[in-house]
């Protein structure tokens, strides 16, 4: 394998630095399956063929319905959803959840 400089006087090989990188990104990733897969524990069954998440920025999770009486739904009960992933996935620092219609 090649050696790449990393700002030190010491070459260090590229494979142990992309090894420090995945290490640093997984926590954070980790985050966000624990809420892809709270959201589908959360989420009531008669919307779960019908709403997904569609983002995440900031904090701010987006989710998306496919009708907009699954919409209305989803309104419904948005507030009761963000305060159970924000019990769930505190890491994943979740301040807001949006609800759209899909496109």
């Amino acid at each position: 394998m090649g050696m790449v400089k990393t700002g030190t006087s010491e070459p260090s090989r590229l494979g142990d630095v992309a090894s420090d990188l995945l290490e640093g990104l997984a926590p954070a990733c980790g985050c966000y399956d624990s809420v892809v897969e709270a959201w589908a524990q959360l989420l009531p069954l008669n919307l779960r063929a019908h709403c997904r998440l569609a983002g995440a920025r900031g904090g701010c999770l987006t989710a998306v319905a496919d009708g907009s009486s699954y919409l209305y739904e989803l309104q419904l009960c948005k507030g009761a959803l963000l305060d159970a992933l924000q019990r769930r996935c505190p890491a994943a620092r979740i301040h807001r959840l949006d609800v759209r219609m899909a496109r």
